[in-house]
């Protein structure tokens, strides 16, 4: 009987897994290439994106002026970077949002924006606002605050570690609140 050199065991292993190996990433590429030949996109790959899109839409009265630097779009959902917008509201106030990204699904229409901040102005107040996460739910119309909200500005503070926008700019802190007031007689 011949025995074999351990080097020569070792290399037939390897040869071996390096087959293996070989032969699963062969199948995954296969399959994702008949995906995109039968004109399927697989899952979580965008089938187009956009870049700097600028829209103006106007809504129950409200001015909405939106930038955006870019979309992923898939089949139900959207990835949006770089959101900067701005609505003109009936009632004469103007807000303002940027956040560096955020997330659209179309099957049940809602949207989460993450890092949003901004302002809000009404005449002379402005009040400047800024959250971890903004869930916007399109069915209810409102926007909740899930992981805390901070708003500030020459009148006040108001933080909030949960919080819902209803319609009709209506803030719901359920979970507990601080609002501050500041003197505005003691200020120069």
């Amino acid at each position: 009987m011949r025995e074999t050199s351990p080097w020569r065991k070792r290399i037939l292993i390897l040869l071996l897994i390096l087959g293996i190996g070989g032969y699963f990433a062969f199948e995954v590429i296969q399959d994702a290439a008949r995906d995109l030949s039968e004109g399927r996109i697989p899952a979580g790959i965008p089938d187009s994106i956009l870049e700097n899109i600028t829209m103006d839409r106007e809504m129950n009265g409200d001015l909405w002026k939106a930038n955006v630097g870019k979309v992923e779009r898939g089949k139900d959902w959207a990835n949006l970077f770089s959101i900067d917008v701005e609505v003109l509201r009936g009632n004469g106030q103007i807000w303002t949002l940027k956040a560096p990204k955020g997330r659209y699904f179309e099957k049940n229409m809602r949207a989460d924006i993450t890092e949003p901040k901004g302002t809000m102005t009404d005449g002379g107040i402005l009040f400047h606002y800024r959250a971890p996460l903004a869930s916007w739910d399109q069915k209810s119309n409102s926007v909740v605050f899930s992981r805390g909200f901070e708003a500030s500005g020459d009148l006040g503070l108001f933080e909030a570690g949960h919080m819902t926008l209803v319609p009709g700019g209506i803030m719901e802190a359920d979970k507990g609140a601080t609002l501050k007031w500041f003197d505005q007689e003691g200020k120069q």
